[in-house]
């Protein structure tokens, strides 16, 4: 009877702690994150990690050693360094749930910690980059790289010899895309601005017809790299979770606002960048382009990839680019000056030098290689 009363007893008491743990994972943003049903020290260190965020809201750090439970003092110590124009921002990359962000993202978009921590990274987002984030966070299939070597080499029949070791790819792969992301609006210090309340600059106003409300989007480059989060160790609640934990992982970035090129930049300068290069298909169309033709054109990338070069050309220099275009074709390397449409409806004069490139294999023309330079 004694041993029978201890064990209910202990039972009563560990129905009750779960209880409590399961209670307070509900209500750390973090926690919510996860896809899978977490351990009770994970969910202890995560509250604790939690409450240490909300006190340093209220009051300015004072520990030396406050970091994210799941960065290294060193890594911590370099994004800080090169998050200086920026900020610090992770998610988790199996929801798109925003992990961390730090302060600065006031600075920039005008937004609070407490506006983004454990919301979805896809509701901040304009939709037509929604694509764009799911592929930068897709770590179990390898970078978009490595993907996109073994979807050519099916073409040409070739089996591509590229490890997939799940654990080990995710962690360290490296990160850069650009997006459009929602900010808020400034709040100026002074009565006397009162008058004048209206935002920044920005790269695209959306407006609500339902609700008649604009939503002001920033450009915004992100840098940075896939993280695998290490679990807390075995314990009796986890021992069918082995694999859910390795697969557990966030994108460590620095995001940074995009400055875009309008009528009256000045190409000269030299920390202005005027050159880009791009690969078409033989009609044209664009099938790759850098990433410096968003401050150059205010183009993203997946905005162009798809459409035809003629389609932002200026109408009085089709008949020289179409020219240009059919030596290229046969193999001269070709050089054409023509005027190119910006996203902001001016136009640009670039020069443009054309190679061609053929499938060493089946000896077909494979893609165009273009050098695109601003002309000054």
């Amino acid at each position: 009877n004694h041993r029978q009363n201890h064990s209910e007893i202990e039972k009563r008491r560990r129905d009750k702690m779960n209880t409590y743990i399961n209670e307070l994972s509900t209500m750390i943003p973090m926690c919510n994150a996860m896809s899978r049903k977490l351990d009770k020290l994970t969910v202890l260190r995560m509250a604790v990690q939690h409450m240490r965020a909300l006190r340093g809201r209220a009051v300015p750090f004072t520990e030396t050693n406050y970091k994210p439970a799941f960065l290294s003092d060193e890594d911590l110590k370099n994004l800080v360094l090169e998050a200086a124009d920026g900020f610090l921002f992770v998610v988790g990359c199996d929801r798109g749930r925003i992990l961390y962000v730090s302060d600065s993202i006031q600075n920039s978009l005008y937004l609070s910690q407490l506006d983004l921590v454990g919301n979805s990274f896809y509701d901040q987002v304009h939709p037509r980059d929604v694509a764009t984030i799911k592929d930068q966070l897709s770590s179990l299939e390898g970078t978009p790289k490595e993907r996109q070597a073994q979807e050519a080499a099916k073409n040409i029949n070739i089996s591509p010899k590229i490890e997939t070791n799940k654990g080990q790819m995710c962690s360290g792969a490296r990160r850069s895309f650009f997006c459009r992301m929602k900010c808020g609006v400034k709040i100026k210090k002074s009565k006397a601005d009162d008058s004048d309340s209206t935002p920044e600059p920005c790269i695209m106003n959306r407006k609500s017809k339902a609700k008649q409300v604009t939503t002001t989007f920033f450009l915004v480059h992100f840098t940075g790299y896939l993280k695998s989060w290490p679990p807390t160790g075995g314990s009796e609640d986890e021992e069918d979770e082995d694999n859910d934990a390795r697969n557990l992982s966030c994108l460590v970035a620095v995001g940074r606002l995009v400055e875009v090129s309008d009528e009256m930049t000045d190409f000269s300068r030299p920390d202005v960048a005027k050159q880009f290069t791009s690969r078409h298909s033989s009609d044209g169309k664009f099938i790759y382009v850098d990433q410096r033709i968003v401050s150059i054109c205010g183009y993203l990338p997946q905005e162009v990839i798809g459409t035809s070069g003629y389609d932002y050309f200026h109408p009085e220099d089709l008949e020289i680019v179409a020219q240009s275009h059919k030596s290229a074709l046969q193999g001269e390397t070709a050089v054409s000056s023509y005027r190119f449409l910006c996203k902001s409806g001016h136009y640009i004069p670039l020069r443009t030098r054309s190679t061609l490139f053929r499938n060493p294999w089946t000896k077909e023309i494979e893609f165009l290689v273009c050098t695109n330079d601003v002309l000054t």
